[in-house]
């Protein structure tokens, strides 16, 4: 069975809320990166959602991914 563990999406500028599909046990498992620097200027909207402090700008790249010890 394959799982996802990473959602991409590319930023516009004025979405704040991005989805994503893998499972988690933690919310610290989370990790998001924008152009390849990790980032925690989000929060958890809710299960599987999160929400940026402020939108990404145009064409940067939004990964959301699992990482766990």
């Amino acid at each position: 069975m394959t799982v996802t563990i990473e959602n991409t999406y590319t930023g516009d500028g004025s979405t704040t809320d991005y989805p994503f599909t893998f499972p988690y046990l933690d919310e610290s498992d989370i990790k998001i990166t924008l152009d390849l620097s990790e980032t925690t200027a989000y929060s958890l909207l809710n299960a599987t959602t999160i929400r940026f402090d402020s939108a990404p700008g145009n064409t940067v790249a939004i990964r959301i991914y699992r990482s766990t010890a």
